[in-house]
C-alpha cells in the first residue's frame, strides 16, 4: 500500500507541473472507479470501500496541487531572468 500512496503522489505532481485543471478530472474519475474496483476486489466492506476512495483522491489532489505551485515558481522565475 505504501508503495501505492507514492505512485499516486508522484503520478498526481506530475500531472500538476504538466497539465491544467481539464486533465485532472478524467484521472480522478479513473482513480474513483479503481479505487472501487480495488475495493470489491479486496471483499472491503462500505466503510473500508469509502476510506480508499477517500484516501487515493485526497493524495492525488495534494500532490496535484504541489505541481501546480512548483510550475508556478518555474515559470516566475524564468520570467524573472528574461528581465534581468
Amino acid at each position: 500500500m505504501t508503495y501505492a500512496a507514492i505512485a499516486l503522489a508522484i503520478m498526481g505532481f506530475v500531472v500538476g507541473v504538466t497539465f491544467r485543471f481539464r486533465v485532472l478530472l478524467p484521472i480522478l474519475l479513473a482513480l474513483f472507479l479503481v479505487s472501487i474496483i480495488f475495493s470489491l476486489s479486496r471483499e472491503l466492506g462500505v466503510l473500508g470501500t469509502l476510506w480508499t476512495i477517500m484516501e487515493a483522491q485526497a493524495i492525488v489532489q495534494a500532490s496535484y496541487f504541489v505541481g501546480l505551485v512548483a510550475r508556478t515558481l518555474f515559470t516566475a522565475t524564468d520570467r524573472m531572468r528574461r528581465v534581468l
